[in-house]
């Protein structure tokens, strides 16, 4: 394989930027920051944070959060195992705790690293599409707190959690294909060369085709629920199809002979 030289560096940038929308659809972080808000505000809440499972599956990194101490929760990991949200991750069961006072799983340092120690934390587990635990979703001091029917609340959060998952099933099946696109244009297991590769997707034509298609599946994820789940369902049935082509034939598309 040859190196690429400035040209091609730009043109692979420029398939980035046109591939942008299919590889994320919608920014997660600011998906996920949108949806904390939203359930902070459904339960009148001081705070609601997402901590998300890391890829080594031992740990959990706090990715979005609103209300009090959201900036400083931000960005703070911990072993999944600890304080509430690692016991939810670990156990994959929501909880109620009315007085954290009193629960020893409570990572109090962690909560004083913030400045805003609650008293009552709602917890779920958020799944992936394969049924594992993703993250975790927490309610910090709802309002009227010790008042609420705390098996509603849970069976609340829980609906929301799902939507959650949702959220990241949709945003991780979009870098799955936009990955399986990208392959498929620069193979590098290809027979020709790498220039060959990157000729085969010059065709400025052919950028702009890409960026509609990924545009219109943004939009279709966007349009609400109904259409959110017809973009998954498609989506999912590419990306199987190409999970299934690459085992049969053992790599992905071979690149088109020079023109």
């Amino acid at each position: 394989m040859t190196n690429p030289d400035a040209d091609q560096v730009g043109l692979v940038a420029r398939l980035g930027d046109a591939l942008g929308s299919a590889v994320a659809p919608a920014n997660l972080d600011r998906e996920l920051a949108s949806a904390v808000s939203g359930i902070r505000e459904v339960f009148g809440a001081a705070a609601c944070s997402f901590a998300q499972v890391e890829p080594d599956g031992g740990t959990l990194r706090f990715v979005a959060a609103d209300g009090a101490g959201a900036a400083e929760i931000v960005g703070v990991v911990l072993p999944v195992g600890r304080g509430i949200a690692g016991w939810v991750a670990m156990s994959g069961e929501p909880i109620q705790v009315a007085d954290v006072a009193t629960d020893q799983r409570f990572a109090r340092d962690i909560a004083e690293s913030t400045r805003y120690v609650p008293t009552t934390i709602l917890a779920a587990p958020v799944e992936d599409g394969h049924g594992d635990i993703a993250g975790v979703v927490e309610v910090l001091d709802p309002a009227d707190a010790a008042n609420r029917d705390s098996g509603h609340d849970l069976a609340v959060l829980g609906l929301v959690a799902s939507q959650l998952g949702s959220i990241i099933r949709l945003s991780a099946l979009y870098d799955a294909v936009g990955a399986g696109l990208i392959r498929s244009l620069v193979d590098p297991e290809a027979s020709g060369t790498f220039d060959e590769a990157l000729a085969s997707v010059a065709d400025p034509d052919a950028g702009l085709a890409l960026k509609g298609v990924a545009e219109a599946f943004r939009e279709l994820a966007a349009a609400g629920p109904a259409a959110a789940g017809m973009a998954e369902r498609v989506l999912t049935e590419v990306a199987t199809y190409a999970a299934e082509t690459t085992r049969t034939t053992g790599r992905g598309r071979p690149t088109p002979p020079r023109r």
